[in-house]
């Protein structure tokens, strides 16, 4: 009735799907665990999330400030396998704490949250301006402040657009469907808009030193947008030639890149540095293994990551969150003023995410799908806002 279920069906597609990738391809079994555990957690939570959020709909709030109180907890236990890979080489406990907060892109991932969590979860009594600045300010910590911080900086501007011209009554946030099509051609002139800007600050080395020689390094000469998206988001292009020569089945969870396709990607479309990277990689796994250099095939994206692993179903189900997310920002972004900001404002992170960004808020990610289906089922009538958010609406 609250038109979850096609959701629902699609994970459970994703599961089979992970079942017969891991089956055709002779998955390792610690692997096999894994993308099982990953890839079963995903219907379950979005059964947990469709109960917890028609239960009480005015309750998310807490749940996003759970959310980052628990960011911060696991820094000290319970800490991220990928965060003590990437910054900690591997240490857990004590010994990773300093590494894992050492970078600022740590601070901006954690903090990001407590600095718009009025916005979040009080949205119609926040002030206006404090919804737009604090966006911003974000953008511009990122960027002044990490080499690493433009999808946040480009994210955090995409929300303060939307804000700009959502407000906060529904007469004023049904202009988001009204003119959809105007704002989604100014969305990709401000993307290029902001590729000249970051392009003009990087070289002039207002963004620092190690801004200006990473875009050089990444640009290489070739400026233009495509040129700058594959140098800083290879990982996200490099799984697609695997995903065209298994796109039925997949090659199943971390599969090991045995046919080449990373190398035949970075001679097609790399440069020098990419493919010496490339083979210092695979030469260190080599060393720890005693074997024969191995390279997983990368994925560092959500879309590219599914299809990859789990084959035709994985991609269905975030074309469909794709669809879903474009459809609620068209017809249904309007019916639940108070989700306003923390699902219309977080739409173009999500978005950038899904094509740039690997897997990971297994839990965080349903509830958010969940929350978009749960506003059109508002919007047609099939489940009734509770009388003290209808109030506050009106």
């Amino acid at each position: 009735r609250n038109g979850v279920m096609p959701l629902f069906w699609l994970s459970l597609l994703v599961l089979f799907g992970c079942v017969i990738a891991c089956w055709a391809n002779h998955t390792a079994f610690d692997y096999v665990l894994r993308g099982m555990a990953m890839t079963s957690l995903m219907p379950c939570s979005i059964v947990v999330s469709h109960w917890a959020l028609r239960k009480n709909m005015n309750g998310f709030k807490w749940w996003i400030l759970g959310g980052l109180l628990s960011g911060i907890v696991c820094i000290f236990v319970f800490q991220k396998s990928v965060e003590v890979a990437m910054l900690a080489q591997g240490e857990f406990g004590a010994n990773a704490v300093n590494s894992i907060i050492s970078g600022p892109i740590f601070w901006i991932s954690r903090f990001s949250g407590f600095v718009q969590l009025p916005s979040f979860g009080w949205y119609l009594q926040c002030p206006l301006v404090y919804s737009v600045i604090a966006p911003i300010g974000l953008a511009a910590f990122a960027m002044l402040t990490t080499t690493s911080g433009r999808s946040a900086a480009l994210g955090a501007l995409g929300s303060a657009a939307l804000v700009l011209i959502g407000g906060k009554t529904r007469r004023t946030m049904k202009r988001i469907g009204k003119y959809f099509y105007l704002w989604v051609v100014l969305a990709v002139m401000g993307v290029f808009a902001a590729k000249i800007g970051y392009q003009i600050a990087a070289t002039k080395g207002w963004l620092g030193e190690k801004a200006r020689e990473k875009y050089e390094e990444q640009t290489k000469g070739n400026k233009s947008l495509g040129a700058l998206l594959l140098g800083g988001r290879m990982e996200s292009f490099c799984g697609l030639i695997a995903c065209v020569a298994k796109p039925v089945i997949g090659f199943g969870p971390w599969p090991m890149d045995e046919c080449g396709y990373t190398s035949e990607f970075l001679r097609r479309f790399g440069n020098v540095e990419d493919y010496e990277y490339y083979l210092q990689v695979t030469q260190g796994n080599a060393r720890k293994s005693g074997g024969w250099a191995r390279h997983l095939i990368p994925a560092h994206s959500m879309i590219v990551q599914f299809w990859l692993w789990y084959g035709i179903f994985g991609l269905l189900f975030w074309i469909y969150v794709i669809y879903s997310l474009l459809r609620y920002l068209k017809q249904d972004c309007w019916s639940v003023p108070q989700w306003y900001f923390w699902l219309a404002a977080m739409t173009p992170g999500m978005m950038w995410n899904i094509f740039f960004s690997p897997f990971g808020d297994r839990m965080g990610m349903m509830f958010f799908l969940v929350a978009v289906l749960l506003v059109r089922a508002v919007r047609k009538g099939r489940l009734q806002l509770p009388n003290n958010m209808f109030l506050e609406i009106k």
